[in-house]
């Protein structure tokens, strides 16, 4: 969907856009984990943007990695999400600005959702290769 260089480029350095990509996931979705789930404090349609380009080129990446391997995308992209979003938690653990983002079902579904979108992209990516 990038391209053909982009691909070729992604396949001469495998393990520098694996680290990459498993990088952009963890900070990206930690970064944007308030900000980018509709009805909560903190909601903006441009974080959801910008949020949802970082993941687009994050499957045109695996698209470059993984050929047909569907599966093992959303299983990377569920863990990493996952990691992530945690790693928010974390830091800011206590923060009263959280209260509404420790909701049982925004913490399973925010990593599934991303998962889920990273693995859309890449089937759409993969099939206009």
């Amino acid at each position: 969907m990038l391209g053909g260089n982009f691909y070729e480029q992604v396949q001469m350095k495998r393990l520098f856009s694996l680290i990459i990509s498993i990088i952009a996931i963890v900070f990206i979705t930690g970064i944007t984990f308030t900000f980018v789930i509709p009805g909560l404090k903190g909601f903006g349609w441009f974080f959801l943007f910008i949020a949802l380009i970082f993941y687009f080129v994050i499957a045109n990446i695996f698209v470059g990695l993984f050929k047909d391997r569907l599966l093992l995308v959303f299983i990377v992209s569920l863990v990493f999400s996952t990691l992530g979003m945690e790693w928010r938690l974390w830091l800011e653990w206590g923060e009263f600005s959280l209260v509404e983002h420790m909701n049982p079902v925004v913490l399973v579904g925010y990593p599934c959702i991303i998962a889920f979108v990273i693995s859309l992209m890449y089937q759409f990516s993969s099939k206009l290769r």
